[in-house]
């Protein structure tokens, strides 16, 4: 490490993302979390509470990386503000490019791959972050960040993180939707969503062992015409049919040679 003892980080934001970086940074051996900022700090509660907390026109103190963990439509805005400009300005977002943080001497990406909710906890050594910097120096620095957290990471320029968070939407953010809607619909037919809980689990722990091009099954995969008429029949006017027939066509497409 080329700094002196430990590494020192501002953080700037105050939503999921924030909170848990939060935590593993007061931790985390090796780091120094100098100072949490944030647009409002009345929203900082549950922050650890033995690391200064100050508005965002407030003095930045002396850092190695000042961290935005911020919206992706406010990065740009947050790094103009930044009056450390020694410091490597790095964003945490998977859809933006590094020249979103404007005309930062040094600027950097730390991209972790998962969903954050406020309250429950994750263990940072199972988290890939993607990194990218302006130069080998600050590349470096973010590596050695990421060790201090536990966290593996990988070297990914701007359009594969942007598509590597495209895949993370797929498979993060739709199958949350798809659950809901499955939720809902067990609820139009009385009963409780509870019941959906074993397959879910199980389609989740199937997918750790084989591909899921493999582990697909059900009425689409088999072509099973009959079944799949029913359900139309019963999405007629409903607001999952449309995602139903998408999906569905995807699946058929994906197997027609084996139907």
């Amino acid at each position: 490490m080329y700094f002196s003892t430990v590494i020192r980080v501002v953080l700037i934001g105050s939503g999921n993302l924030a909170y848990h970086l939060s935590r593993a940074l007061a931790g985390a051996q090796g780091v120094a979390l100098q100072q949490i900022c944030a647009r409002h700090p009345e929203r900082l509660d549950g922050f650890p509470s033995s690391i200064p907390r100050v508005g965002l026109d407030a003095p930045a103190m002396e850092a190695d990386i000042i961290l935005l963990a911020v919206s992706d439509r406010a990065i740009g805005e947050v790094a103009a503000g930044v009056k450390n400009r020694d410091a490597l300005i790095v964003h945490c977002s998977g859809a933006q490019p590094l020249e979103t943080l404007g005309n930062s001497a040094r600027q950097g990406v730390f991209y972790p791959l998962q969903t954050f909710t406020r309250g429950r906890a994750l263990d940072f050594n199972e988290i890939p972050v993607l990194i990218e910097a302006g130069s080998d120096r600050d590349l470096k620095l973010l590596a050695d960040l990421a060790g201090c957290l536990g966290m593996p990471s990988r070297e990914a320029d701007s359009q594969a993180r942007l598509k590597l968070h495209l895949a993370a939407v797929f498979v993060n953010n739709f199958t949350n939707h798809m659950v809901y809607l499955g939720e809902q619909t067990c609820k139009e037919a009385g009963l409780d969503p509870a019941v959906l809980q074993p397959l879910l689990l199980e389609t989740i722990s199937k997918l750790g062992e084989l591909p899921a091009r493999d582990a697909q099954t059900g009425p689409a995969r088999r072509g099973d015409q009959a079944t799949l008429d029913k359900h139309r029949k019963l999405l007629k006017g409903h607001a999952g049919s449309e995602i139903y027939e998408v999906i569905t066509q995807s699946i058929q497409s994906t197997y027609e040679t084996e139907l």
